[in-house]
């Protein structure tokens, strides 16, 4: 489980905050859009964003031997 642990830090926090800002973004600005599909967009951001986050933040300690970035 130390495996996950490390990235999971900053993806669950992450998935919050875009799961919160985009429903409100729904309630407020579209109005027109069914509850429903509301749900389903909030949902689908908040997942993407997860997935996406979990590739892109490094986990710490890894070391890598094909890692030559300029640093």
């Amino acid at each position: 489980m130390k495996f996950y642990k490390g990235r999971l830090k900053f993806v669950i926090p992450l998935s919050i905050v875009v799961a919160v800002s985009s429903g409100f973004m729904l309630v407020n600005k579209y109005n027109e859009v069914p509850t429903v599909n509301k749900v389903l967009i909030v949902v689908g951001a908040a997942v993407l964003a997860a997935f996406i986050s979990y590739f892109l933040f490094p986990q710490a300690g890894e070391d890598r031997p094909d890692d030559f970035g300029p640093y």
